[in-house]
């Protein structure tokens, strides 16, 4: 999937029936959380979610029309603003016996899909992410643009290493 994204440049939204309940676009979905956390996310989602994807700038994101979710229990199309309706996330922290709570993901969605090879921003704003450094040369080799990568199990980004001509 990560090689997918990164060749069509493109995030695809998740058409959930969550999502689409309100916005047949559906909407690309991102978790706010420092990097430092994402293990424990990982391990703890019961979506299964693997070491790798797309970090992207909270600040390009905003740029680009992303938001951060709606926690409510009133889901109700007649409440929302039709083109607020994608952001609904149904919480409700009183539910007995077990409260229904997403809080903890800070989840940001954009409406559809995300370019990444947005022409509006001259900077880096996104890089992909890989578990270890074992991805890295596979990642430099497929995909010549990518100037730089978030290695999780160095917590930091690596940059694509640069080669030294002889003379």
């Amino acid at each position: 999937m990560l090689h997918n994204i990164i060749r069509e440049g493109f995030i695809r939204p998740s058409l959930n029936g969550y999502i689409t309940r309100y916005c047949n676009d559906g909407a690309a979905c991102f978790c706010d959380s420092p990097p430092r956390v994402w293990p424990e996310i990982i391990k703890t989602n019961p979506n299964d979610r693997k070491a790798f994807g797309i970090i992207v700038s909270r600040n390009a994101l905003w740029y680009l029309g992303g938001r951060p979710v709606i926690y409510t229990n009133n889901i109700s199309q007649y409440y929302w603003p039709d083109q607020e309706c994608y952001r609904l996330v149904y919480t409700d922290l009183t539910h007995e016996p077990y409260p229904a709570d997403w809080t903890h993901e800070r989840e940001w969605r954009i409406k559809g899909g995300l370019k990444l090879n947005s022409s509006d921003i001259s900077v880096i704003w996104w890089w992909p992410v890989v578990p270890s450094d074992d991805y890295l040369q596979n990642i430099w080799d497929l995909f010549s643009g990518i100037v730089s990568v978030y290695v999780m199990s160095r917590g930091d980004v690596v940059p694509r290493p640069t080669i030294k001509n002889k003379v």
